[in-house]
């Protein structure tokens, strides 16, 4: 049965609160002049539990600085037995002081630990039963003195992963090692149930060692580097405790048993009795061999025995797709309960995960998974946890995109495409230069609707998006999709958003890709976007329009429109743009120029793009025009000779036309209300109302109303001086919003949202 969605509910109280707290850790704590935290007074002790949870909260909401730490000093206040601090390097001073909590568990890996870093650990004493160091390579070096290792004498689990030498890493598997320290860590530790080796180099002899460990239960040898497998088997097989064990390899050794694979699974089955749960993925130990197979059992050497867990992913001879496996639960890529399975159990596997994705990944591109919602937490989990490792991430973000665009993306609820944003953006960050990565990241982000779900994360997903724009030799697919997205969280974005994409250079960065784009004689969708772009950002924003007229954005509008005047997309959306400027008041008079005047007053009378080119024409006129007789500097064209020209394409647009427009506010069409004085700027603003108002009655009659717009058009329709013409729309205007929507509209044309002007 396929997992339920989950409800679109939001995080609890007390999450959201210890995110808040993390994020304000001043409202709490105080900073002394030495920079140590300390709880303000009147803070009591703090549940162990509340406690756990605050930690890890600052641990995500902290990255870089660590001082947040120093709140834990007090043992009175707060009690700690849950600690994680992985990816981040972690001074002795810092690490002494949260030893002296009782912590359980403790997680340290890629923490760039050294010997006293182990002597804190030990500090600790009785209550370690838990402790993680994933690459542990700096642990494990020659000279590292081994009287210092380990003295937890309660420790039940250990994972030490990644732990090898320098001579091995540059000599291979061949090369003399050490393993004096490994086995001096491993020798104290009588009392280990769960012990995890993964891809360590290990020496005979400590596999013979770990017979010693009385209670060992589980054992996890996947990826381990040893002279000879098959002679590790039969010192594995004397810890007869043993209910759990991973011998998985990886691609590159599936083939490491050279003897008979089946008599070597055979001995396993015999020789450990309480054994319920074995993986041996990436190996040959499920292959049939040279014997002639004739038992019922369809793994070789298994005969007999019933397994609660078997991984079989990538073995060759695909025993996974065999009938009859001897386990209830079994790792594969031959099922969709095999691959999810995977998917959960591979998690700290990066290799096997790797491939894991890679089979959902196809899975999902057939409509082959039917439980989406368990695949996609655990897409993301994986991707999460592996976030350095660039084929899981590229991987993970190609089977995301396949349930984000899927039939089941409107059962994605808000939190999962918010957990998504962040794993996209941990994977864009962290593998920036890998073009697959990049392309995957932003075909996620194109099949999200991201303005509805950016705001906590805004200036850092605008920041990356611009990086990837920027970059030299970008691609021109990915450029594209980069400028898109930036384009249309443009779109949805107001004043102060508007800037911070003038602040990371939107602007300078949209110039000159026009530049290179006109420079390769290239007009395709990354101009045409570009030009969209700054259009929105643009809008009611002068900042930005000053950093496109002081980046000579209107030589370069020029230069495209003697090139490319024939492109109604392209004309459209540099028109817009010019709007823009226009409407600031100290900005237009740039445009008060006779070459650019011939330019619009040419544009106005054009029938491309239906009235777009032509409306946005006659609206930087009617802005420039309404200045005054005074303002109007240049001898030719007239500005009587320009307004005559303005009302004669105004009475020429249907007024039920469907406009590719999306005004947020009228506040600089009500200015022009006001101009008596300017009849043709007078003109346009009345039929833009009433046009925006009669076919989109449902958005604008509320804007309209809700910004005084009635008021000023009484006004307009009863004062004398208002033209005729006018007055009748005026009075349109101001029925269709006291009367409420029409029956009748135009029909609905298909304009891509990226395109829309704010």
């Amino acid at each position: 049965m396929a997992t339920p969605w989950p409800e679109n509910n939001p995080e609890t109280l007390e999450d959201l609160c210890l995110k808040v707290a993390a994020q304000n850790i001043d409202a709490f704590a105080f900073k002394s002049s030495e920079g140590l935290y300390s709880l303000k007074d009147g803070i009591s002790l703090l549940h162990p539990s509340l406690c756990d949870k605050l930690f890890q909260s600052m641990y995500e909401e902290n990255p870089k600085d660590l001082t947040w730490l120093t709140i834990f000093r007090d043992t009175s206040l707060t009690r700690l037995n849950k600690v994680n601090l992985s990816w981040r390097s972690i001074s002795v001073p810092y690490l002494t002081f949260l030893c002296k909590h009782p912590i359980r568990e403790l997680d340290l890996s890629h923490c760039n630990l050294n010997e006293e870093h182990l002597q804190v650990i030990n500090e600790l004493g009785g209550t370690l039963l838990s402790l993680v160091i994933e690459d542990a390579y700096d642990l494990t070096q020659h000279g590292f003195c081994v009287d210092y290792v380990f003295q937890c004498p309660n420790l039940r689990k250990l994972v030490i992963r990644d732990a090898y030498y320098e001579d091995f890493r540059s000599g291979g598997l061949d090369a003399p090692g050490d393993h004096s320290v490994l086995a001096a860590m491993l020798c104290p530790l009588k009392t280990l149930t769960y012990l995890d080796l993964s891809c360590c180099v290990v020496s005979i002899e400590i596999i013979e060692s770990l017979e010693k460990m009385e209670h060992l239960l589980s054992l996890d040898l996947s990826g381990v580097h040893i002279e000879t497998m098959e002679d590790a088997l039969r010192k594995i097989c004397k810890i007869k405790t043993l209910r759990h064990l991973d011998i998985s390899g990886t691609l590159e050794d599936s083939g490491r048993y050279h003897r008979n694979p089946e008599e070597e699974m055979a001995y396993l089955a015999q020789n450990l009795p309480n054994l319920t749960s074995l993986d041996i993925s990436a190996t040959n130990l499920a292959s049939y061999g040279t014997k002639e197979h004739t038992s019922c059992c369809s793994i070789p050497g298994l005969e007999g025995k019933q397994l609660e867990f078997l991984g079989l992913l990538d073995c060759p001879d695909n025993p996974c797709e065999r009938p009859d496996i001897p386990a209830k639960r079994v790792t594969g890529n031959h099922t969709e309960a095999q691959v999810l399975l995977a998917l959960k159990v591979y998690k700290d596997k990066e290799s096997l995960l790797s491939s894991t994705l890679n089979h959902i990944f196809q899975k999902l591109r057939y409509e082959e998974i039917r439980d989406q919602c368990q695949a996609f937490e655990l897409i993301l989990a994986g991707m999460k946890h592996n976030w350095t490792h660039k084929q899981v991430q590229i991987a993970g973000s190609a089977a995301l995109f396949y349930i984000l665009k899927g039939e089941n993306r409107s059962k994605v609820t808000q939190r999962q495409i918010r957990r998504a944003i962040l794993t996209l953006l941990d994977a864009m960050e962290q593998h920036k230069l890998d073009r697959t990565m990049l392309r995957n990241v932003l075909l996620n982000f194109c099949s999200m609707q991201l303005p509805d779900n950016m705001a906590f994360c805004q200036f850092r997903l605008i920041r990356n998006l611009m990086e990837v724009v920027t970059a030299e030799s970008q691609e021109d697919f990915i450029q594209r999709l980069g400028i898109i997205l930036l384009n249309c969280i443009a779109c949805q974005v107001d004043g102060e958003e508007k800037l911070t994409f003038g602040k990371l250079g939107a602007v300078e960065a949209m110039l000159r890709i026009i530049r290179r784009k006109l420079a390769l004689e290239q007009c395709d969708e990354n101009m045409e976007v570009s030009w969209s772009m700054m259009w929105n950002i643009t809008d009611e924003t002068a900042e930005n329009c000053k950093r496109f007229i002081n980046n000579n954005g209107l030589e370069l509008f020029k230069s495209c429109l003697l090139k490319y005047s024939d492109r109604e997309e392209l004309l459209r959306n540099m028109m817009g743009l010019m709007g823009n400027i226009a409407e600031v008041k100290e900005l237009r008079k740039k445009l008060l120029d006779g070459n650019f005047l011939q330019i619009f007053c040419k544009l106005m009378e054009s029938e491309m793009d239906g009235i777009e080119v032509s409306y946005n024409a006659v609206g930087i006129l009617s802005h420039i025009t309404a200045d005054g007789e005074d303002a109007w500097t240049i001898q030719k064209p007239t500005r009587e000779d320009v307004m005559k020209r303005m009302i004669e394409a105004i009475k020429r647009w249907p007024l039920d036309s469907k406009r590719n427009i999306n005004y947020r506010s009228f506040g600089p069409i009500l200015n022009l209300l006001k101009a008596f004085d300017t009849p043709a700027a007078q003109y346009w603003a009345v039929w833009a109302l009433c046009n925006l108002t009669q076919v989109y009655p449902e958005r604008y009659c509320r804007i309209l109303k809700s910004e005084g717009g009635l008021e000023l058009l009484e006004t307009v329709q009863t004062d004398p001086r208002t033209m005729e013409d006018v007055k009748i729309l005026a009075r349109n205007v101001i029925d269709q919003v006291l009367e409420g929507p029409k029956k009748v509209k135009p029909k609905e044309d298909d304009h891509s949202e990226e395109n829309m002007d704010d």
